[in-house]
């Protein structure tokens, strides 16, 4: 029925979240109709989150890559996973003894919207799943032990509070009965969010206050 441009657009931009055919085909001819400078901006930002947004090796969340030299005077990118620290683990300001375990980046920038908490943050990159046993490879779990195990080395930096932020659904519980299990043997203060959130919630759809009391309200986990 369409072009074909337009429906390799309908076919790529409907894989993304909550944008089905329909919606991606009224997208693709606003486009079309549209000013082109509107075009070209979107196809610079698309091209800027593969080339200038790179993964902080610490927390996991995005961070903008900085420009390297090299010997001939000439730039190159660095790689996704790159030396540079997001500008919450390279502030000496936050509290660097409580870490906040969030699911994904948005709920991190929830919580941070929330004004409530001041300390760093680890992004795990996605929850168990309900319909399947496996532990799921992508998620960084090992990177997180590996952290707090080398931050127990600095007694005057180590963490004393791990903060499980992630929401209160059925793949949420099964992530932090895991995730508890594999802290308690590291002997660090394990708590997990607590009023405000009702059963089935996203964190990331919280408001500014719900958050902030789920945050006041974190129990111990024992």
């Amino acid at each position: 029925m369409y072009p074909k441009p337009i429906k390799d657009f309908i076919d790529n931009f409907s894989k993304l979240p909550g944008v089905g055919p329909r919606q991606a085909a009224r997208l693709a001819f606003w486009l079309l109709n549209g000013e082109k400078n509107i075009r070209e901006n979107l196809k610079k930002s698309l091209e800027g989150l593969g080339s200038e947004i790179g993964i902080c090796p610490i927390c996991f969340f995005t961070v903008e890559k900085r420009d390297k030299g090299t010997r001939d005077g000439s730039m190159h990118r660095q790689s996704r996973h790159g030396d540079d620290k997001c500008h919450f683990c390279d502030n000496p300001g936050r509290d660097h003894k409580t870490i906040c375990v969030v699911e994904k980046e948005t709920d991190l920038a929830t919580i941070e919207k929330s004004g409530n908490y001041k300390g760093l943050y680890h992004v795990l990159g996605g929850l168990f799943s309900a319909l399947d046993t496996a532990i799921p490879k992508n998620l960084k779990m090992p990177e997180l032990i590996s952290r707090l195990e080398e931050n127990k080395k600095n007694a005057s930096k180590g963490v004393k509070e791990i903060i499980l932020a992630l929401s209160p659904t059925h793949e949420g519980d099964l992530t932090a009965h895991y995730l508890e299990r594999l802290l308690k043997p590291l002997k660090i203060k394990i708590t997990r969010i607590g009023r405000g959130l009702p059963y089935g919630a996203d964190v990331e759809f919280a408001d500014a206050q719900t958050l902030s009391g789920a945050l006041d309200s974190r129990k111990e986990i024992k």
